[in-house]
Formats: structure tokens, sequence, C-alpha cells
């Protein structure tokens, strides 16, 4: 798996190979960066469900300044630092939480926050009722979920401005 844009362009990184996680592919990963914006100037990033951390490492090369990654299996977790590790990614954290835990006890406030747990996990409203507290002012959620997911086009003060399928996957990009 590659890196598809920013300063780590091509670089390679490692993948979990767990059966209880599932990789962005990379061309997946490059579209929903296009739909998000592209390029970014500082802030921080949170990847919730983070599996081998790609999608925060994106983001990273992008250009936010700090990721924060999340991931129950501590097996993905260790893939996520060795990842950072090898490219020499400093300004980031890792955590080793059920995504409840984590969400409630951060203080942390976050201008991107990727989502993309198991697809068995339909609880969309308890996930973002989790995470709007903690999403900067014009923060922005990327969702990624079964394409048979039912979601809400709005939801508290968060609005729908992206809606795309990828084959069995659906990305909604919802921006404060």
């Amino acid at each position: 798996m590659r890196i598809t844009a920013g300063e780590l362009r091509h670089r390679i990184i490692e993948m979990t190979n767990l059966e209880t996680t599932r990789e962005t592919q990379d061309k997946v990963r490059m579209a929903i960066y296009n739909l998000l914006g592209q390029y970014f100037q500082g802030g921080t990033l949170l990847d919730l469900f983070a599996g081998s951390g790609a999608m925060a490492i994106e983001g990273y090369s992008r250009g936010f300044s700090k990721i924060v990654m999340n991931d129950l299996n501590k097996k993905a977790l260790d893939v996520c630092k060795k990842n950072c590790k090898n490219l020499g990614i400093t300004s980031c954290e890792f955590y080793n939480m059920d995504y409840k835990d984590y969400m409630n006890t951060t203080k942390d406030m976050f201008d991107l926050i990727i989502l993309d747990p198991p697809y068995r996990m339909d609880n969309i409203i308890e996930i973002l009722d989790l995470c709007i507290p903690k999403l900067s002012n014009k923060g922005v959620i990327s969702f990624e979920m079964d394409k048979n997911t039912k979601y809400p086009l709005e939801y508290k003060d968060l609005k729908l401005i992206k809606d795309k399928t990828y084959g069995i996957k659906r990305v909604v990009i919802y921006r404060r």
C-alpha cells in the first residue's frame, strides 16, 4: 500500500493483514481525500478505527500537523506505530482503546475525524453523537460504511456535503 499524495507520496506503508481490519485501497483513499479538499494547512486529524493508519498518514502527508490514531486491536495499532516510525512521523499519538472510551476521555478537538468502523457496526447516530463534541467549529467527518447502511442527510449541526459509493463501501462526508 502506498501514500497517494503530499510530502510522503509513493512511500510504502505496511498493511495489518488481520481478519478484523479492512484496508482502504489506495484509489479509494485518494478519492476520499479529493472529496475532502486534497491538501490541508495544519490541523489535527483523528482516525478512530485506525487499522494500519493509512488514512491518518495520508492526511499527514497532505498537510495535517498532528494525527491521532486509535484502534482496539493492539496488533493493528502496532502497525500504525511502525508505519509512522518508518516514515519519520513524530507528531502522532496512539491509543489502544474502545472507540467509546477514547471519545469519552479525550480532551482534544479535531479538524477531521475519519470513521471506518467494522461494517457490522451500523450505529451511525451513536458514533456521530460521540464525535460531534470533539469536532472543531468548521470540522469535517468522513464516514466509511457498507453501501446499504442508512444514514442521516443532516444531523444536529452536521450537514452532508458528499456521498459517494465505491464498490461495497459508501463514503459520506459531513461538515459542521
